[in-house]
C-alpha cells in the first residue's frame, strides 16, 4: 500500500516536471535566461508606472487610459503583426522590438530622474510601447514554437510563463521596496538594463530555417487566420473563454495602486505585495496545477471552471479590508487566471500549421486583448463612479455567470462535445 503511494507521489512529480524537459533544447535554455532577466525588471517597469500614474492623478480612469493605449495596438496593428511574423525573421523583429522597449524604459528613468516627467508622456510611452509589444509578442509565441517543434508548444509556453509569473512574485516586490527606501526611477533603470541581457542571449540564439512564406498582403493574410478559427470549434470556445478571463479579470490588476491605497490605506509596497501574490498564485498554478489540466480531454471544460474560480476569488477580494486577506484572493484568484490564457495560447498553436502560426497567434490576441483597451476606460469609469471595491465585484460576478452560462446551455454542452475532436486538414489532432 506504502509502495503505491510513493508510485502515485512519483508519477505525480513526473507530470510536473514534464513541462521542464523542454529545457534541453540549447536555443530554449539561452532564450528563457533573458526573458527571466527581462520580465523581472518588465514587472518592476510596470508596478513603477502604475504607482506614478496614480500619484500623479489619484485617478481610477487615468490608470485605465494609460491601459487603453498599452493594449489598443493589439486592435490597430492586430491585421498585420502575424503576417508580418510569418513572412520576416522572427528572431530580428524580437531584437528589434526589445531595442525599442530599452530605449522607451531608458527615457522613463532620465524623465522621472530629472523631475520632468508628466502624466502625458507616460500616455505618449505607453501606446509606443505597446506597438512594440504587440509586434513582440506575436513573434515570440510563433518563435517558441519554431524553436521546440509543434509537440512541446504547450510545454514551451508553460515553461515561459512560469517565469513571467516568477519575476511577478519578484519584480513587483523589488519595485515596492526600492519607491519606498530610494524612488521611481531605480526601476525604469533597472529595466532598460535587464533588456539587453535578453538582447545579447537573443543574438546568440541560431534560429531554424524559415519556412517558405505565401505571397499576400497583411490584411489577406490575416483574414485567413479568422477564416481557420472560424472553422475550428475549439479554437472559438477556448478564445470566448480568454476573452472574459482578459476582459474582465485582466482590468482588476490594473487598478491595484487604486485599491492599495483607498481600501487598504497602503503605500507603493502594497502594491507590490498584491501584484507578488497575484504572481505566486500564478506560478503555482502553471508549475503544479497547470499540467494535470493539460491531461483534461475537455479542455473547455478545464478552461471554463479556471475561469470561474477566479472569478469567485475577485468576488471574495472586493470584501478585503486588510492586506493578508487581499493577498490571499490574489493568490488564489490567480491559480485558476494564469491558466486560462496559458491553456488558451498553447491550444491555439498546437491546433495551427506551422506555417500559419503567427496569424493564428496576431488574430486570438486581437480578440482577447484588442477588446481589453475598451474594458480599461470602462472599468476606469465604474471604479471613479462605485468606487474600485465595488468594481472588482461587479467583474467577478460577470466573469462567474458568463462562464457558467457558456458551460451550461445544453445546446453549447453540445457543441462543445463536438469541439472535443478538431480536425485540421484531413489530421484528427485528438
Amino acid at each position: 500500500m506504502k509502495e503505491n503511494s510513493h508510485k502515485k507521489t512519483y508519477r505525480k512529480l513526473q507530470i510536473i516536471g514534464d513541462n521542464f524537459s523542454v529545457l534541453r533544447v540549447r536555443n530554449i535554455r539561452i532564450y528563457m535566461i533573458g526573458q527571466a532577466i527581462s520580465l523581472l525588471g518588465d514587472w518592476m517597469q510596470q508596478t513603477a508606472q502604475a504607482w506614478v500614474v496614480w500619484e500623479l492623478t489619484h485617478k481610477a480612469t487615468a490608470l485605465g487610459l494609460v491601459a487603453f493605449l498599452s493594449q489598443i495596438p493589439f486592435f490597430i496593428f492586430g491585421p498585420w503583426v502575424g503576417a508580418f511574423s510569418d513572412r520576416y525573421d522572427k528572431r530580428k523583429i524580437l531584437l528589434i522590438t526589445q531595442i525599442l522597449a530599452m530605449v522607451f524604459a531608458f527615457i522613463l528613468a532620465v524623465l522621472i530622474q530629472t523631475n520632468h516627467l508628466q502624466v502625458w508622456h507616460i500616455y505618449v510611452l505607453a501606446f509606443l510601447l505597446g506597438t512594440v509589444t504587440a509586434f513582440n509578442t506575436t513573434a515570440e509565441q510563433a518563435f517558441i514554437g519554431d524553436m521546440v517543434g509543434t509537440g512541446n508548444i504547450k510545454k514551451a509556453i508553460a515553461l515561459n510563463n512560469s517565469l513571467n509569473q516568477l519575476t511577478r512574485l519578484l519584480g513587483p516586490a523589488i519595485a515596492g521596496w526600492l519607491i519606498a527606501s530610494i524612488g521611481l526611477a531605480p526601476s525604469f533603470w533597472c529595466n532598460g538594463v535587464s533588456i539587453v541581457v535578453s538582447v545579447i542571449c537573443i543574438a546568440i540564439i541560431r534560429s531554424k530555417k524559415e519556412i517558405k512564406k505565401a505571397e499576400g498582403n497583411g490584411l489577406k493574410e490575416f483574414l485567413q487566420g479568422l477564416i481557420f478559427i472560424r472553422g475550428q470549434k475549439l479554437l472559438r470556445l477556448i478564445i470566448l473563454f480568454a476573452a472574459i478571463q482578459t476582459f474582465f479579470g485582466l482590468s482588476i490588476i490594473q487598478f491595484l495602486p487604486a485599491f492599495s491605497t483607498v481600501v487598504l490605506n497602503g503605500d507603493a509596497s502594497t502594491l507590490g505585495a498584491l501584484i507578488g501574490s497575484a504572481g505566486a498564485g500564478a506560478l503555482v498554478g502553471i508549475v503544479i496545477i497547470l499540467p494535470f489540466f493539460q491531461r483534461i480531454k475537455r479542455s473547455c471544460i478545464a478552461i471554463g471552471g479556471a475561469v470561474i474560480w477566479a472569478g469567485t476569488w475577485y468576488i471574495a477580494l472586493s470584501f478585503a479590508t486588510v492586506q493578508p486577506l487581499a493577498m490571499l484572493c490574489q493568490f488564489m484568484a490567480s491559480l485558476g487566471a494564469a491558466n486560462v490564457l496559458t491553456l488558451s495560447i498553447g491550444l491555439a498553436q498546437e491546433l495551427t500549421p506551422p506555417n500559419m502560426r503567427a496569424r493564428i497567434v496576431s488574430a486570438f490576441l486581437m480578440i482577447i486583448l484588442g477588446f481589453q483597451p475598451i474594458a480599461s476606460i470602462l472599468v476606469g469609469k465604474i471604479a471613479d463612479f462605485l468606487g474600485v471595491s465595488k468594481m472588482i465585484r461587479v467583474n467577478g460576478v460577470i466573469m462567474v455567470l458568463f462562464s457558467a452560462i457558456l458551460l451550461g446551455i445544453p445546446a453549447l454542452n453540445k457543441l462543445r462535445e463536438i469541439a472535443e475532436t478538431p480536425v485540421i486538414g484531413n489530421r484528427n489532432l485528438t
